[in-house]
């Protein structure tokens, strides 16, 4: 087999430029000049790693806060002006950041940072939005916890995580949402929404001297605000498998397995990349192969491995076809796992492997507004100094695809027998509860995404499915 000239992703970041202003704020611009279209984005250094204990949900919370008014804008204001001038907006939340973003024609977009520049300092915190709003953020985590893979997830990433905030979900604990205030809101909102904490990116048909002479008329004259705490808390390693149950009326069983493995800034996060496509990229795939067409025993299967600041978990998910147990299920994954821990991958496999990541990246990244999220959230995950100076930050991207290649089928066999040992495991069975028909929880055949999946910032690996997310970005919970 001839095996096709790898693309490097140098190309990508060629005319993207970074200008930070004496405020603290980091700008990233980049000139595409292929539409009359604008995407800009604001990306606030702040996510569930950074709620302390009691505290869980509040980032999620303040996204949906920043809709409702400031000293300039009217509760909705906001969403009609967007939509009178043709354009989009929305925000999210993930465990490492918050982020929103608007698209409009070029001839306009400064609207955006207008109304960015307003809600950064000026968001106004009335007691009767913020106790509407409540509502709306506890409807929408027990819409959550209602859904089968939600639960599964939560339990699994509570039970791995003893100590790093990762044990806690997006979105936030019940009891914890349900004793927010609207000081302790605007407490977290001086702590974290400033200059110095927040990037804006810019992607699209404009002049970049320009756009940043606008933000610095705009965002310059904000004070810088506090210096962001760090976390510091770090996740022991774990000292046996860890085990959990979830009991609910569901008509199909459902199993997720996971692995402590380290965060993006270290070596190996490559090859852990390479095996997500190794294990659950196409029919081809290991997973596919041997639940789906061998066994017969899932509706689906795959691996996860997400881009994270602190070590965080690649995990395995399938969903049972009725009359097969968990416990066939797990011993099939675990033994997939452990075909990749005693033999080599063939070069063949591997090479289709790295092509697939190559063409992940290049289709997941055409248009403005999916390269202003790819940008921003480099610029956010990996702008610390874990990463050499040439790779922090929104570099990173710039040797991605050729550190992709560089991965051998040794690394591979590597990084399995390193991670996936059994007492770095966490298991978690979904398991079948009678129930009323009437109430049955409808479920497709996919686990979609949830808060520990953001669609928006998946793994560079499997970056393409967020463009198809991108037309409907309404539906996740995590949206505002």
């Amino acid at each position: 087999m001839t095996i096709p000239k790898a693309v490097s992703s140098a190309a990508f970041t060629d005319n993207v430029k970074r200008t930070v202003l004496s405020n603290g704020l980091t700008v990233i611009t980049k000139e595409l000049h292929t539409h009359p279209i604008v995407a800009t984005m604001i990306w606030y250094r702040v996510g569930a790693r950074n709620e302390e204990l009691g505290q869980t949900g509040k980032s999620h919370f303040l996204e949906h806060m920043l809709f409702k008014g400031t000293d300039k804008y009217k509760k909705g204001e906001i969403d009609l002006i967007t939509m009178k001038n043709g354009g989009r907006n929305n925000a999210f939340t993930w465990l490492d950041f918050t982020a929103y973003y608007f698209t409009f024609a070029s001839d306009r977009w400064e609207i955006a940072l207008e109304v960015e520049a307003s809600r950064m300092r000026n968001t106004i915190f009335s007691p009767e939005e913020f106790a509407s709003e409540k509502q709306v953020v506890i409807e929408e985590l027990q819409i959550g916890q209602d859904g089968p893979w939600d639960t599964l997830e939560e339990e699994v990433w509570a039970s791995a995580f003893r100590q790093h905030p990762y044990h806690n979900p997006t979105i936030g604990w019940l009891e914890d949402v349900l004793n927010t205030t609207v000081e302790d809101m605007r407490d977290y909102y001086d702590k974290w929404y400033h200059p110095r904490n927040a990037i804006i990116v810019a992607v699209g048909d404009f002049e970049t001297e320009k756009a940043v002479a606008k933000i610095e008329e705009l965002f310059g004259a904000i004070p810088p605000g506090p210096e962001p705490k760090p976390v510091h808390i770090v996740e022991p390693p774990q000292k046996g498998e860890k085990r959990v149950v979830v009991k609910k009326p569901t008509p199909v069983e459902r199993i997720m397995i996971a692995y402590h493995v380290p965060d993006l800034s270290h070596p190996d996060s490559y090859p852990l990349q390479v095996a997500t496509m190794l294990l659950s990229s196409g029919r081809r795939s290991r997973l596919y192969q041997r639940l789906q067409e061998k066994d017969r025993s899932v509706t689906f299967a795959r691996a996860s491995y997400n881009d994270h600041i602190d070590p965080s978990l690649f995990y395995f998910q399938a969903e049972l076809k009725p009359g097969y147990s968990l416990n066939d299920v797990e011993k099939s994954l675990l033994e997939v796992i452990e075909d990749l821990k005693q033999n080599t991958v063939s070069e063949t496999e591997l090479a289709k492997a790295k092509r697939q990541i190559e063409s992940n990246f290049i289709l997941g990244n055409e248009n403005a507004l999916e390269q202003a999220m790819l940008l921003g959230q480099f610029e956010t995950i990996a702008g610390h100094d874990r990463f050499a100076e040439d790779e922090r930050g929104y570099l990173y991207l710039n040797k991605y695809l050729d550190h992709i290649h560089e991965v051998t089928a040794a690394d591979i066999q590597r990084v399995m027998n390193e991670y996936f040992t059994d007492k770095n495991r966490t298991v978690g069975h979904l398991v079948a509860e009678p129930a009323e028909e009437a109430v049955m929880i409808s479920e497709s055949q996919d686990p979609g995404f949830s808060q520990h999946d953001h669609p928006i910032s998946r793994s560079l690996a499997s970056i393409a499915a967020n463009s198809a997310f991108l037309k409907n970005p309404k539906g996740d919970l995590l949206f505002a």
